[in-house]
């Protein structure tokens, strides 16, 4: 069965994970980034788990499942190694028509995770319907490779741009050319290389006067100091 693919708002919404294990860490790691209330329901829990509960990120109810747990849930994602489990929890998602990702069962899931890379604002998805995780990690691992985070800067430019001509007006069309025009200079390469002077100068002589370019610049050069410096942490930590 296709599944019909849409990005979810889940900030503030309260998600419920069954299980403690490492798959169950994997999911709260997502869905936390997204911020939203997540509550875990297991007798044990695998050190991620422990440490996201101590920093008070998370709660943990150290229990076994019961009938009625859902109730008041948006997402629910069944993680357990334990069938009979697994079977309530998606039987009861069923009843009260909360939508449900089951680890062991795709044929039981009203929604699936799919490989992802995201570079700020910019997500990419894949997935190949529960058919193979491996293929959709290794999809995953090639886009992260050709679209780094230079194009997370290139959308939080574009967006910035776009709140300040949509709210000029003008039609749509024209709105999509002016973006075109910009793709066409190649400000990513501007981007790539911290050329932030040749970014401006493309910038100021095709965009309205009513936007401040050199701000946006400056903006731009200031956030991507900051990536650098959290990749750098990043890899330190590794």
């Amino acid at each position: 069965m296709p599944f019909y693919p849409v990005n979810l708002n889940i900030q503030k919404r309260f998600c419920l994970v069954v299980g403690g294990g490492d798959v169950a860490a994997r999911k709260i790691e997502a869905v936390l980034a997204c911020g939203a209330r997540i509550r875990v329901i297991s007798p044990v829990a695998c050190a991620r788990i422990r440490e996201l509960a101590a920093d008070g990120r998370i709660e943990w109810q150290q229990r076994v499942y019961s009938p009625g747990d859902l109730q008041g849930a948006f997402l629910v994602f069944a993680t357990t190694d334990n069938s009979d489990v697994q079977q309530q929890v998606i039987g009861e998602a069923q009843e009260r028509s909360i939508l449900i990702n089951s680890a062991d069962n795709p044929e039981a899931c009203t929604f699936q995770v799919p490989a992802t890379v995201r570079q700020g604002d910019l997500l990419l998805a894949v997935s190949t319907g529960g058919g193979s995780p491996a293929l959709a990690a290794w999809i995953r691992k090639r886009l992260e490779q050709e679209y780094g985070s230079d194009y997370g800067l290139l959308v939080r430019l574009f967006s910035s741009i776009r709140g300040t001509v949509v709210g000029d007006g003008g039609l749509p069309c024209l709105h999509q050319r002016l973006f075109e025009k910009i793709l066409e200079m190649d400000v990513l390469s501007c981007i790539s290389n911290e050329d932030w002077p040749t970014l401006q100068e493309r910038l100021e002589g095709i965009l309205p006067a009513t936007i401040n370019v050199a701000g946006l610049v400056a903006d731009l050069a200031g956030s991507g100091s900051l990536e650098k410096k959290n990749r750098r942490r990043a890899l330190q930590d590794d």
